[in-house]
């Protein structure tokens, strides 16, 4: 759960909304990549949410899902690191040093996100065959 808002921001530059470069962060916008970042950060909300669902079905289902996209989070993070790290293709992304460490922490965060959720199904799965 703690890497959502991060995750949230990470998708707005996924899918284009924002855009690191050598001045900063800059505002690109645009009605279809701004209504994929809703849907994406919506969706993320959902499958968080889903951890506190009474049947155990769904709490599962919640914790791959969220998985699911931690890892892909992670990967943007590492992506958007390495690109802008390099000046991306045109050699003219180069990023701010505090937006590379801010990407490092992004990807930091995801790979304890993971940890924290595999021990979330871990001690679920426990607790299921103790009551069974």
């Amino acid at each position: 759960m703690a890497p959502l808002p991060l995750v949230v921001a990470l998708w707005a530059f996924w899918r284009d909304v924002y855009m690191i470069d050598a001045d900063g962060i800059r505002h690109l916008g645009g009605a279809k990549a701004t209504a994929e970042w809703a849907l994406l950060s919506a969706s993320s909300a959902a499958f968080v949410g889903l951890f506190w669902a009474a049947s155990r079905p769904l709490r599962v289902l919640g914790y791959t899902l969220h998985s699911l996209l931690v890892s892909i989070a992670f990967g943007v993070a590492g992506v958007l690191g390495v690109m802008h790290a390099f000046g991306g293709p045109a050699g003219n992304l180069a990023a701010p040093a505090w937006a590379l460490w801010a990407l490092g922490a992004i990807a930091g965060l995801c790979v304890m996100s993971l940890l924290a959720t595999a021990a979330l199904i871990v001690e679920d799965v426990r607790a299921g065959d103790e009551e069974g």
